[in-house]
């Protein structure tokens, strides 16, 4: 019941084996990471580095009480945090998970799906995290730190070559200018190839070609001002997240056109790897961060400026109806595209206490104004529409957060925070012959919104001191996701008038942080309970028209609970064992009148709503439901061994790691196809590294060793016949293998 290597070390000390203290900045400041009431899941750029992390949706390997629902584009992927998260077509919703890097928080999650490189440390944050990581954060966070500048010359570069056609290069260099500046610079190059065959043209789908580059810059004018200039831009090219055929029943259609002759060839299954496809798939990501970071040491306090302006650009097309078929008679069948573009200025100017005594603090004002437009066609016909967008969010809010030590063994920590939100929507519908409800003739001129929101969020800890080396804990933490509009192809007036409500949560936690064992062996536990009101939650419905109505919902409420377990242990110089379990009750509290499931039946739970025919308003009460993708056992153990060849100039390693999920849904709406087994991904690795802190490190290892099948979504197909079931398969759902040779000086 464990998880594979977090963020821990060998310290040279009287016990030469024993763990690392690790420092975390999860709560804006520098801390011991078994000294904060936070449930915190640490791992360092190595830990990453060696089990082959390179993208955030690899993080559920070794965070259990993380999972990520992929969607057909990156947009529409979910970061889940203990069962919650948002999945949402909307560009003006934002996430319940918020993603953090090097101080900023991304206006868009979609953009955390560019690619890792060069990571110091990723700190997964579960529960509420509001009070000090704003309005986004309401099921938890995920803070990223990138590596800063060095004082000497050094540097690294790495290959890695796979036998799935991954080809890629990581290089960084670092050292210093001149008296008082430093600089790092890093970059990356990848080339993959896709792993789905599309039978139609002979080409691969869900390939992608990325790379990125990031430059710091570090000075210090003064001893007492420290400065970090930041400037990255990552670009990914790809052609699609296509999905194949799991179930096609006879006679099977998508939007009336039977798929037949698309199945030529292939076996619909687990194991199905080809398409039938007869329109081009492809995305485009465009990331640009610009961050400054300035630290002025006043004596009992530090003063700390972040400024930050980010960019994104994205823009994607795809065979909507995943035929080879001139589906409703369009040549080509039914494509769809779209374009996004989205800047965001952010400030943060925050206090930190620096001094000893009992009371320890840091407090702070932030402010953010973000907009995002957005243009979106899909093809003329009974399912057509066309519409441009903007959305603009702008936050005020000011925070603090104290320790107050009542004796030397027992703390109180508490925080406030105080948010102001505007926003505001723009839409226009580009298809007059479109047909109501998928778009209101209305929009044909402009639709525009405005709303406004005031929130506080808080969070409050009393921890007490066992001994020098275990703390127990209890808190409750509140959360806050902001309200936005639902902006899609069903966009009204009546939704410009009316935005989704705030989504807002409440968790209470208890926790033992420990080490033992001389400090050999770490342990950290927290049972939880989180509620939520006015759930925001995504889902869509086939009408009877053959239109998509896809709208965001507020449901009632959502309870999350469980427990988590984390344990690391050095069980000899050679031998670290790190193991990780978490057991995750959800369930919907109220949401009466939801959209039934397409073929549900009145057996199944969909009624009649207002007594006038099948036809006409029909729903479910979801009360006592699990929430989509949120496994209710999920667990990873792995292990690393080092062997010495004294006679040799370099010694050898080996690792092996293993997690598992239970069944999951991947429908809000329970439909019961929609639904992934449990199962087990089991990965290795071994190589030799040359002796001392410098020197080169060859590594083979291998992903699903047991080549285990497993999906990242399923649902019917769009416009799809009952049992007509897709599936999307991401690229560790198969087994391969690689080489990587690294080189640091």
């Amino acid at each position: 019941m464990m998880i594979a290597a977090p963020a821990v070390a060998q310290e040279s000390g009287s016990d030469p084996i024993a763990l690392e203290e690790i420092v975390v900045t999860a709560q804006k400041r520098e801390q011991n990471l078994q000294d904060i009431p936070l449930a915190v899941t640490a791992l360092t750029g190595d830990t990453l580095a060696s089990r082959n992390v390179a993208t955030v949706s690899d993080l559920t390997r070794l965070a259990p009480s993380l999972t990520v629902t992929q969607g057909n584009v990156p947009t529409n992927n979910s970061i889940n945090m203990r069962g919650i998260g948002t999945i949402a077509f909307s560009t003006g919703i934002e996430p319940s998970v918020a993603v953090i890097v090097d101080d900023v928080a991304l206006l868009q999650q979609a953009q955390a799906f560019s690619g890792l490189s060069d990571i110091e440390r990723i700190e997964v944050l579960r529960g509420p995290q509001g009070t000090l990581f704003g309005k986004n954060a309401s099921a938890g966070a995920i803070n990223i730190v990138t590596r800063a500048p060095t004082d000497t010359l050094s540097g690294s570069i790495t290959g890695t070559a796979t036998d799935d056609d991954e080809y890629r290069v990581d290089a960084s260099v670092s050292g210093p200018i001149a008296e008082g500046v430093s600089f790092r610079l890093n970059g990356f190059y990848s080339d993959r190839e896709g792993i789905l065959d599309n039978l139609t043209t002979g080409e691969k789908l869900n390939g992608e070609t990325s790379y990125g580059v990031r430059g710091r810059l570090k000075l210090n004018p003064t001893d007492r001002l420290s400065i970090d200039l930041i400037a990255s831009h990552a670009l990914s090219e790809g052609n699609g997240v296509a999905r194949t055929v799991r179930t096609a029943p006879a006679g099977a259609a998508v939007f009336g056109t039977p798929i037949a002759p698309s199945l030529a060839g292939i076996t619909p299954g687990r194991d199905n790897y080809s398409v039938r496809a007869n329109a081009p798939f492809f995305n485009r990501s465009k990331v640009n961060t610009y961050t400054a970071r300035a630290s002025l040491d006043l004596g009992p306090v530090d003063l700390v400026s972040v400024t930050s302006y980010q960019t994104w650009r994205f823009r994607f097309a795809e065979d909507f109806d995943m035929t080879a078929q001139n589906v409703l008679g369009l040549p080509g069948g039914i494509v769809a595209s779209s374009q996004y573009e989205s800047n965001q200025v952010s400030q943060e100017l925050r206090l930190v206490s620096t001094t000893d005594g009992p009371l320890s603090y840091v407090a702070g004002l932030f402010y953010a104004d973000g907009e995002t437009d957005r243009g979106f066609n899909r093809a003329p016909g009974a399912v057509s529409a066309a519409w441009v967008s903007n959305s603009g969010t702008r936050s005020y809010a000011a925070f603090a957060q104290a320790t107050y030590d009542f004796t030397g063994s027992t703390h109180l920590d508490v925080g406030l925070r105080a948010n102001h939100e505007k926003i505001d929507v723009r839409f226009q519908n580009l298809n007059p012959t479109a047909s109501p409800p998928a778009n209101n003739a209305t929009c044909l001129q402009v639709c525009a919104g405005s709303a406004e929101d005031d929130a506080f969020t808080g969070k409050i800890a009393l921890r007490q001191d066992l001994s020098d080396d275990v703390m127990v804990y209890g808190s409750f933490a509140t959360g806050y996701k902001g309200q936005g509009f639902d902006i899609s192809s069903g966009f009204t007036p009546t939704r410009a008038a009316t935005p989704v409500k705030p989504e807002t949560s409440k968790s209470y936690e208890l926790g033992l942080k420990g080490r033992f064992w001389d400090r050999r062996l770490q342990l950290n536990t927290v049972l939880f309970t989180t509620d939520f009101e006015q759930f925001q939650a995504q889902s869509g419905v086939l009408l009877p028209d053959n239109t998509i109505q896809l709208t965001l919902n507020n449901v009632g409420a959502v309870r999350t609970r469980g427990v988590e377990i984390e344990m690391s242990a050095q069980l000899t110089e050679a031998f670290r064992l790190d193991a990780a379990f978490n057991y995750l009750d959800t369930e919907i509290l109220s949401f009466k009148n939801a959209q039934c499931y397409g073929g549900q039946t009145a057996a199944q739970g969909c009624l009649d709503l207002d007594g006038a025919g099948p036809l006409t308003a029909t729903g479910q009460d979801l009360a006592g439901k699990r929430l989509p993708n949120a496994p209710k056992y999920k667990f990873n153990v792995g292990g690393n061994y080092d062997v010495a060849f004294d006679d040799l100039p370099f010694d050898g390693f080996v690792t092996l790691d293993y997690s598992y999920q239970s069944q999951v849904s991947f429908d809000l709406l329970g439909n019961p196809v929609a639904v992934e087994r449990g199962y087990g991904l089991l990965n290795g690795s071994v190589g030799v590294v040359q002796k001392g802190d410098t020197g080169y490190r060859v590594t083979l290892f291998a992903s699903n060793i047991l080549d285990e099948r497993f999906a990242s979504n399923v649902g019917i197909a769009a416009g799809g016949s009952i049992g007509l079931l897709m599936q999307t398969l991401p690229r560790n759902s198969q087994r391969y293998v690689g080489v990587k040779a690294a080189y640091r000086f």
